[in-house]
C-alpha cells in the first residue's frame, strides 16, 4: 500500500510543479514552489527504498543525502529496479513506477540548474545595478521590458550610460542574448529600486507599461517616495508618465513633486506636435487652410483639437472636415471632453457616413479643396489603403489632374512606415518613376527614442517659453532655478507653453521669417520686421491661438457674474479663472479682452501678448540658458 500512496504522492506533486512553471506571474516564489514541489516528489517517490533497508530515522536522513546525490546528477535511478520489482510484483505498476523516478531524475536536476543560473544572474544584476549608481554616467530606468521601452532603450545606443529594465526576470529576455548583454534586469518593481541620487548624476525613471493604469500607479509611487529625498538630489531626477489619456494629467498635478522633473508624455500627442512641427499647415495653403481628417481615431482627435489653434494665423482662413464611417460615438466623446471646439469660432464640419462610399462621395462634394489630409484606421494596413485611395480621388477631382494634397498617413508599424516611405518618391521605382507622395508619421522608431524624449528641441523652447512668461511678470531679473520649479508643478501649464512653443514657426511665418537650427546661422534682427502692424496682427493670432488651445483642453468661457462666484466660493483660490471648472473669463474675441480683463483684474492684459512676441529672440536664443541650445530666426526663401 505505502508504494501505491508514495507514487501518487509523487506523481500529484510533479503536476502541481507543472502548474505552477506554467503561471503567468513572475518572481522567485514561482521558481521556489516549482522546486520544492519537485524536491517533495523525488523524496516521496523514494522512501518505500530506504524503509525497505533501514530503520526510519536513518531511512529519512538516507534519503535526504540521496537527494542530494540526485540534484547533482550523482545517482543512478536504474539501480534500485530490483528492489521495486521484488517489493511491488505488479509488472506493470513496476514500470509506471521506475518511470516516475526516472522522469524525476531528469526533471530535478535541470530546474535545479535553472534556478541556480537565475540566482547567479540575480546577483550579477544586483551587482550591476551597485555600480551603475556609483558612476556619474545618466542612469536609464524604465518600468518593464516591452516594445516601446525596448525601442527607447536601443536609440541610446551611443549615449554614455547605464540601462535598467524593472520587473523584468529571465522570461522577459526570450533568450535574446544581445539585449541581456546590454543591459540591467531587475525583477523588482522600478518603484522599489534602490538609486543613489547625487548633484551629479542623472537619474531617468520611465514608467512606460503596456497597462497605463500600471504607469500611473508608477509614476505615483515614485512621486510620493523620491519627493521625500533632498531637493538638492531632487532635481536630478526625471520621471516619464505615459499614458494616451489626457484626464491622467489631472492626478500628477494633485501629486506634490517637491523639485522633481515630470513629465507626462502622451504618444499621439508627441506625434502630432512632431507632423505639425516639420510640415506646418501653412505649408500647403495660399490663404485659406483646409484640413481633412479621414476617420477620428484617437489620434486623429489630437490632430484635430491640435490644428485648431495651430491655424489660428491672421490673414488665413481656416476650415477643418472630418469624414469617416459611423463617427457618432466619437462625435459625442468630443462634445463632452472639448465643447468649445464645436463653437462658431471654428469651423469644423463633421460627414458621418454609414459606408464608405458615402465618405468617398462626402469628400467630393465638400472637401475637394482640402489642402492638409491626415489618415488614420484601425490598423495600419487599412490607413495605407485609405491613403492610396485618397490620393487616386483628389487627382481625379481636377480635370487636369494636378489635385494633389499632402496625405499624412499614420504608421505605427516600422517596417510598414518604410513601405510607405518608399512609395512616396519615384526614385525608389525608376523604371516606372511612380510616386503616390504619401508621407507617413507615427512610427514608434520615430517617437520613442533619446532626442524626442531626453533631448526634444519643442520641450527647450517650451521652458523658455515659460522663463519669458516669469520675466513679463517680474519687477527685475528673475530667479531661474525657482521658475524651473514652478514649470514642473502643472502639467496644464507645460501642455500651453509646449503649444506656444510649437506656434512660434507659424507667428514668425506671417512676417516672413522662420528659425533653424543651425550654429552656423545669423540671426536677423526681429525688430526690423515688427512694424505696428505687424505686432498687432502677431497679438491676435496669439490670443486666438492661446484661446482655441484652452477650448481644445475643454475650457468654457466664464462671465463676470462666474468669476465673482467661483472666487467667493473659493474653488478658484481667489483666482480669476478656475482650473477644477475649467473655466475663463478671457475666452472671448480679441476686440473684448482689452475692457474685459481692465474690469475683472484692473489691468489691460493684452500687453502680455505683445509682450511674448518681442520675447520670440530671448526664446530661441536661449536668454536664460536651460536648454543649452540656440536657435537662428531666419528670413524665409522667396
Amino acid at each position: 500500500m505505502i508504494w501505491i500512496i508514495c507514487a501518487a504522492v509523487s506523481a500529484l506533486m510533479m503536476a502541481v510543479s507543472l502548474k505552477s512553471s506554467l503561471q503567468k506571474e513572475k518572481g522567485s516564489m514561482r521558481i521556489i514552489s516549482v522546486l520544492v514541489c519537485l524536491f517533495i516528489a523525488a523524496y516521496v517517490i523514494y522512501i518505500p527504498i530506504f524503509l525497505k533497508q533501514f530503520d526510519p530515522l536513518s531511512a529519512l536522513i538516507g534519503n535526504f543525502i540521496h537527494m542530494l546525490q540526485v540534484v547533482t546528477i550523482d545517482a543512478d535511478f536504474l539501480e534500485y529496479n530490483n528492489v521495486v520489482i521484488a517489493e511491488v510484483g505488479n509488472p506493470v505498476f513496476v514500470k509506471l513506477y521506475m518511470i516516475l523516478m526516472g522522469t524525476i531524475h531528469l526533471v530535478l536536476p535541470t530546474t535545479s540548474a535553472v534556478t541556480a543560473v537565475t540566482v547567479l544572474f540575480r546577483c550579477f544584476s544586483t551587482i550591476q545595478l551597485f555600480f551603475a549608481n556609483r558612476k556619474r554616467r545618466p542612469l536609464y530606468v524604465f518600468s518593464e521590458l516591452n516594445e516601446r521601452s525596448l525601442q527607447f532603450a536601443q536609440s541610446l545606443k551611443g549615449v554614455k550610460c547605464d540601462i535598467v529594465f524593472a520587473n523584468c526576470d529571465e522570461d522577459s529576455l526570450n533568450n535574446d542574448n544581445e539585449v541581456s548583454r546590454r543591459y540591467i534586469f531587475k525583477e523588482e518593481q522600478i518603484s522599489d529600486l534602490k538609486f543613489k541620487i547625487t548633484g551629479k548624476k542623472e537619474i531617468h525613471l520611465f514608467c512606460i507599461s503596456d497597462n497605463e493604469d500600471d504607469s500611473l500607479t508608477c509614476s505615483l509611487e515614485l512621486i510620493e517616495r523620491l519627493s521625500k529625498i533632498k531637493e538638492s538630489a531632487q532635481e536630478h531626477v526625471h520621471i516619464y508618465q505615459f499614458s494616451k489619456y489626457e484626464d491622467f494629467t489631472v492626478y500628477i498635478d494633485s501629486a506634490d513633486k517637491g523639485a522633481l522633473d515630470v513629465k507626462c508624455i502622451n504618444e499621439f500627442e508627441t506625434h502630432i506636435y512632431k507632423l505639425l512641427d516639420e510640415y506646418p499647415l501653412f505649408k500647403y495653403a495660399d490663404g485659406k487652410i483646409h484640413l481633412l481628417l479621414h476617420g477620428l481615431s484617437p489620434i486623429n482627435q489630437v490632430a484635430l483639437k491640435a490644428a485648431i489653434w495651430c491655424g489660428q494665423l491672421c490673414g488665413f482662413d481656416m476650415k477643418m472636415s472630418v469624414a469617416g464611417v459611423n463617427l457618432k460615438e466619437q462625435i459625442d466623446g468630443l462634445k463632452i471632453s472639448a465643447p468649445g471646439i464645436f463653437s462658431s469660432r471654428y469651423d469644423v464640419n463633421f460627414y458621418d457616413c454609414g459606408s464608405e462610399k458615402e465618405v468617398v462621395d462626402a469628400i467630393s462634394e465638400h472637401c475637394a479643396d482640402a489642402n492638409y489630409i491626415i489618415v488614420s484606421e484601425e490598423n495600419d494596413n487599412k490607413t495605407m489603403d485609405s491613403g492610396l485611395l485618397l490620393r487616386r480621388l483628389f487627382y481625379k477631382l481636377d480635370t487636369e489632374y494636378k489635385n494633389c494634397p499632402p496625405i499624412f498617413c499614420y504608421v505605427k508599424e516600422p517596417a510598414k512606415f518604410n513601405i510607405v516611405k518608399n512609395l512616396t518618391t519615384a526614385e525608389t521605382n525608376p523604371d516606372r518613376k511612380m510616386s503616390y507622395e504619401l508621407t507617413p508619421f507615427g512610427s514608434l522608431d520615430s517617437v520613442y527614442t533619446y532626442k524626442e524624449f531626453i533631448d526634444s528641441d519643442l520641450e527647450k523652447i517650451a521652458k523658455n517659453v515659460h522663463l519669458a512668461y516669469e520675466d513679463i511678470f517680474s519687477d527685475g531679473p528673475i530667479n531661474v532655478k525657482d521658475a524651473l520649479k514652478r514649470y514642473n508643478v502643472f502639467e496644464v501649464n507645460k501642455r500651453s507653453n509646449r503649444a506656444a512653443a510649437l506656434h512660434i514657426r507659424y507667428k514668425l511665418n506671417l512676417i516672413g521669417l522662420d528659425y533653424v537650427d543651425d550654429e552656423g546661422a545669423q540671426s536677423v534682427k526681429m525688430g526690423d520686421y515688427f512694424t505696428e502692424e505687424h505686432l498687432e496682427q502677431l497679438a491676435v493670432s496669439e490670443h486666438n491661438r492661446w484661446m482655441a488651445f484652452l477650448e481644445a483642453e475643454g475650457w468654457t468661457t466664464s462671465e463676470k457674474s462666474d468669476v465673482e462666484a467661483y472666487r467667493a466660493s473659493g474653488i478658484s483660490k481667489g483666482r480669476h479663472n478656475c482650473p477644477l471648472l475649467k473655466m475663463h473669463p478671457y475666452i472671448c474675441e480679441y476686440d473684448k479682452l482689452r475692457e474685459l480683463s481692465t474690469e475683472i483684474e484692473g489691468k489691460d492684459t493684452t500687453v502680455y501678448d505683445r509682450e511674448l512676441l518681442l520675447r520670440i529672440p530671448d526664446i530661441l536664443g536661449d536668454k536664460w540658458k536651460v536648454s543649452g541650445k540656440r536657435f537662428a530666426i531666419i528670413p524665409l526663401e522667396k
